[in-house]
């Protein structure tokens, strides 16, 4: 979770503004030594970090003025050296802050509403992991003793754990619709599919305009569209990006009376392990009218590695890549989190079914073809 956040936002939450004059962010840096520093950055529009200001650990204390803004704003407490970071909001009021060096995980910032959340937020987690701390160790004991009836009892005890989890995330943000926080869980949420569009709408739809205007907000929105674009029964958004050549491919020139949205990388490994099943369908089908093109998630500095994985996995179908990594458009739009995933087209470009992989989509291809 702690990458999502320092991934995907770079925000400013429009609210009431306090008086921030002199406002301070001071505590303690427990087990830094004197003179460490910290760097207090924000994050930019292209998910990079910039540094604000400095602090530096004096007789485990650290204390500096913070700058005014406009409402909330996420910011890094940075330690350059281990490159360990510590989540803060900034919401016009004074902050205090306990660091530990053994575990900025377990540091804290209290001050403003955001900062209670994330702090009630990650205690909760913290909770979470140490009883799948406790049931994993007890598994391994149990594996070791080979005790059947433990293993069965522990998995179904871990499912029920992480079941758990889930619907506190899930009920976190219901009860919590108008905070900054609330939407980063918000976005983790829709990008693990751990809630449905529906239920992430309804909460969308009681969260206030200027919480939904911050980039981390129109970023839920836009994966919501995305979804409901991409459902079994909407027809498939078209797209166009270069092959390894460089010619613009787009789909509607390679789409058959079926045809399979492949999204793939090179250092994907379920991916490659995938993709044999992909060409024994592709060699039974292709002639009956399946087409495939291959959507690749590889990065900027990837396209050798792509041409050597089509190469060697022998992709005989188009294949296209903007080389962007997760940022890739196409897998935007298509609101692809996940990879190997896939989505299968009738010959008007109806999404008629998702992520089918190796018998499943053998099957589906057979009563399509066969029948």
């Amino acid at each position: 979770m702690r990458i999502l956040i320092v991934t995907a936002i770079a925000t400013i939450l429009t609210a009431c503004q306090g008086d921030s004059d002199k406002l301070t962010l001071s505590g303690t840096a427990l087990g830094f030594e004197d003179g460490t520093k910290f760097y207090w950055q924000k994050i930019n529009e292209n998910n990079q970090p910039v540094v604000l200001d400095t602090l530096v650990v004096q007789g485990g204390k650290v204390s500096m003025e913070l700058e005014n803004v406009s409402g909330a704003e996420l910011r890094l407490l940075s330690e350059p050296v281990s490159r360990k970071n510590m989540i803060v909001f900034n919401e016009n009021q004074s902050i205090k802050v306990t660091m530990y060096k053994d575990s900025m995980q377990a540091s804290r910032a209290t001050g403003g509403r955001s900062n209670a959340l994330y702090g009630e937020y990650n205690n909760t987690l913290l909770q979470y992991a140490k009883l799948k701390k406790e049931k994993g160790e007890a598994y391994k004991q149990a594996r070791l003793e080979q005790d059947g009836v433990m293993i069965n009892i522990l998995q179904e005890e871990n499912k029920e754990l992480l079941s758990a989890e889930r619907a506190f995330k899930k009920q976190f943000v219901q009860d919590n619709p108008n905070s900054l926080f609330t939407m980063i869980i918000l976005s983790e949420l829709i990008n693990k599919k751990d809630i449905t569009a529906d239920e992430a709408r309804e909460i969308v739809e009681q969260t206030d305009p200027e919480v939904l205007n911050t980039l981390i907000g129109k970023t839920v929105k836009e994966s919501l569209d995305a979804m409901k674009n991409v459902e079994i029964g909407g027809v498939a958004p078209t797209f166009e990006a270069p092959n390894p050549a460089g010619e613009v491919v787009s789909l509607e020139s390679v789409k058959g009376k079926v045809t399979l949205i492949d999204f793939w990388a090179s250092w994907c490994k379920p991916c490659r392990i995938e993709n044999p099943n992909l060409v024994k369908a592709y060699e039974a089908y292709h002639d009956k009218g399946f087409n495939i093109i291959g959507v690749s998630l590889d990065q900027p500095n990837g396209k050798a590695r792509w041409i050597k994985a089509i190469s060697d996995d022998g992709l005989p179908w188009p294949q296209i890549s903007n080389l962007q990594f997760w940022q890739d458009p196409i897998a935007r739009m298509y609101n692809v989190h996940a990879i190997p995933a896939s989505f299968l087209l009738d010959e008007n470009g109806v999404i008629i079914a998702k992520n089918l992989r190796g018998p499943q989509l053998e099957a589906k291809l057979a009563q399509l073809f066969d029948n």
